[in-house]
Order: C-alpha cells, then sequence, then structure tokens
C-alpha cells in the first residue's frame, strides 16, 4: 500500500512541477517589453491550458507510453539477464580452459620427463651395442691376425724346409 501512494504522490508531484515550470517559462518569455506588471487571468489560463493539455496528454497517450516503459524495462531485464549468465558462462570456460592449460603444461613436462628417460635409455643402449660391436671386432681382428701370423709362419716353415732340403740336396 505504501508503494501504491509513494508512485501516485510521485505523479502528481511530477505533474505539478511540470505546470510550475511551465508556467514560469512562459512568464519568464513574456519579459521582452520592459513592463512590470502582470496579469494574473492570463497566467491562469495558461496555466489552466497546460493541466488540459497534460490531462489529454496522460488520458490518450499514458497507457502506450506506460506500456512502452513496461516492455523497455523487460527487454532491459532480459538484457541484463542474458548478459549476467553469458559472463558467468565465459567464467566457467575460463576456469575450464585454465584447468586444461595446467594438465596439458603437467602433462607436457611429463612427456619431457619421459622423452629424456627413453632419450638417455636409447643413448645407453646404443653405447653398449658399439661397446660390444667395437669388441666384436677387435677380437675378430685379432683372430684374424693370429690366422695370418700362423699362416706366415707355416709358410716360413714350409719355406725353411724347402730350403733345407734343397741346401741337402745340394750337398
Amino acid at each position: 500500500m505504501g508503494v501504491v501512494r509513494m508512485r501516485l504522490l510521485g505523479r502528481y508531484l511530477t505533474v505539478f512541477s511540470l505546470v510550475f515550470l511551465w508556467t514560469g517559462l512562459v512568464w519568464a518569455s513574456g519579459g521582452e517589453g520592459g513592463e512590470h506588471h502582470v496579469s494574473f487571468m492570463m497566467e491562469a489560463f495558461r496555466v489552466v491550458n497546460f493541466v488540459v493539455f497534460a490531462f489529454l496528454l496522460y488520458k490518450f497517450a499514458g497507457q502506450p507510453i506506460k506500456n512502452y516503459f513496461k516492455e523497455r524495462i523487460h527487454t532491459i531485464e532480459l538484457a541484463l539477464r542474458e548478459a549476467k549468465e553469458a559472463r558467468e558462462e565465459a567464467e566457467v570456460r575460463a576456469k575450464e580452459h585454465a584447468a586444461k592449460l595446467e594438465n596439458a603444461e603437467v602433462e607436457l613436462k611429463d612427456m619431457l620427463y619421459h622423452a629424456e628417460r627413453e632419450r638417455d635409455e636409447q643413448m645407453r643402449r646404443v653405447r653398449e651395442e658399439t661397446e660390444k660391436m667395437v669388441q666384436r671386432i677387435r677380437e675378430q681382428a685379432e683372430a684374424a691376425a693370429n690366422l695370418e701370423v700362423k699362416k706366415a709362419r707355416m709358410e716360413l716353415q714350409k719355406e725353411a724346409a724347402e730350403l733345407a732340403v734343397s741346401m741337402a740336396e745340394g750337398l
């Protein structure tokens, strides 16, 4: 009940303020002649004329104006609500993206750690295989060298034996 009375009081105050503002403007606009007498009858007519105009304006245009402003208020409230929901949704998305980014950073660090370990392991295996290969090549080279030495000794022994036989025959 108090809200209705306050609205009604606000309307009356608005109308009376407009009336007095209008009359003040009208009074001020009539001051070009430099005369200082005021015709209260003329001012009363102007006030009544304005009140009638304001009443007719309120009577015929009041409801469409009210409807326009109600619709405008509704539209603004709806837009504000949608904007609030969109902002909240954007905040949720931002939090999700931040969490995903953090998870991606953790995964990247984990992947780098595992890649480094795998690289180190592969390098160790390659070194071991290389060392084994070098050892086999050395052993094969030694075996080949020993074989060549044996062949050379046998060849020398054979030549020495042939030389000894030919010397013995020559004697």
